[in-house]
């Protein structure tokens, strides 16, 4: 570092770096200023977004529960659907409305809603419970392949008890019954703590054939 040897030298040196570099120096702050401002802005309009897209996800709820038993008004839904499918609150309203409409016999429309909440969801649990929705929906509506396709894809294993559940009701509905049993007691394993529906369905179906012993010949 260059040594002065008077007080004045070091001002001249001062005045003259000041010279140099000071046009640098303030556009440097400049654009750091604009940059600072301009991640607030967008972290302002961020909160504002999702706010609104809460604020929209609420009103739905409060329409299901004052339109109990009617088809829901999907204006609010296809407001989220189409402007704040980067909130959670989006997909929400989609299974919301799906449900709604599946509950009112419109299993077409419901599908669609719950295929837009499988591809569009921003949480993996949501996704996970558009798809075993749909898989349901699936076999109310005798499509067992595509149900088939659903309840075989991969899923996180906290998830295992309610697919396998599921892939019971498959078998039952096209008369398979022992993969049933097999699915059921999967669905029971995998519960821990199963529900007593799951439970109740499982005992319909009585002993594994597998397991019965074969039957005596009669004498001849």
């Amino acid at each position: 570092m260059q040594d002065f040897e008077t007080e004045e030298q070091q001002v001249e040196a001062l005045k003259r770096w000041w010279k140099e570099n000071a046009s640098s120096l303030f556009i440097g702050l400049a654009v750091g200023g604009f940059s600072l401002a301009g991640w607030n802005y967008y972290q302002q309009t961020q909160y504002q977004h999702s706010v609104e897209a809460s604020d929209m996800y609420v009103s739905v709820i409060a329409q299901t529960e004052l339109s109990a038993g009617s088809v829901l008004d999907a204006t609010v839904v296809d407001k989220l659907v189409a402007g704040y499918s980067d909130t959670p609150y989006a997909a929400l309203s989609a299974l919301v409305m799906a449900k709604n409409e599946a509950d009112s016999g419109n299993l077409d429309q419901a599908v669609s809603r719950l295929q837009w909440a499988m591809a569009n969801a921003v949480d993996d649990e949501v996704k996970v419970i558009a798809q075993l929705r749909l898989a349901r929906l699936m076999i109310a509506q005798k499509k067992y392949d595509e149900a088939n396709v659903l309840l075989s894809s991969k899923h996180t294993v906290a998830f295992d008890a309610l697919y396998e559940e599921l892939k019971g009701d498959l078998f039952v509905a096209k008369g398979q019954l022992e993969q049933a049993r097999i699915a059921y007691d999967k669905a029971i394993a995998s519960s821990g703590n199963a529900s007593r529906w799951l439970q109740l369905k499982r005992q319909d179906l009585g002993s594994s054939q597998l397991s019965q012993p074969a039957l005596a010949e009669p004498a001849a």
